[in-house]
């Protein structure tokens, strides 16, 4: 259920830094997907992120159940390992839970040098859209 939240936003409600990936950072938004080179911009600070690529889960794209965008061009995904059947199909349809939602997982990058290393959990960002890098150069 969508809660009021612009489509011209995304909502942090997760996000941590893995070294040499980025943030891994899971964003609610309403959008038709969030394309590579994509914005986010803090309205409070003026901090930026931009998006590097979508992150799948692992476990959706084996149940053959995961969300995709035709923008989002850039991606890679996580597996999870379970101890049961049981337990993945627990995660599942947490996982399905979530995209319905509007849930999904991002890596980021800082764009600016002296900014916050991350979005705080919570905070709702602004989407800037940013051209895709491939031979057309259409704006998306």
């Amino acid at each position: 259920m969508r809660s009021g939240m612009e489509t011209k936003s995304v909502k942090i409600t997760e996000c941590f830094q893995i070294k040499g990936i980025g943030l891994m950072t899971e964003l609610q938004h309403w959008q038709d997907g969030i394309p590579p080179n994509t914005k986010l911009i803090d309205p409070a600070s003026g901090d930026t992120w931009l998006v590097k690529k979508r992150v799948l889960s692992g476990t959706l794209l084996v149940a053959g159940s995961e969300t995709h965008f035709d923008c989002e061009t850039e991606f890679t995904h996580i597996s999870p390992s379970f101890k049961s059947v049981k337990d993945r199909q627990l995660a599942v349809d947490r996982e399905l839970e979530k995209r319905k939602n509007g849930m999904y997982w991002y890596v980021l990058v800082a764009e600016g040098k002296n900014q916050t290393d991350r979005p705080s959990i919570g905070r709702v960002l602004r989407v800037e859209k940013g051209q895709q890098k491939d031979s057309t150069n259409v704006a998306v």
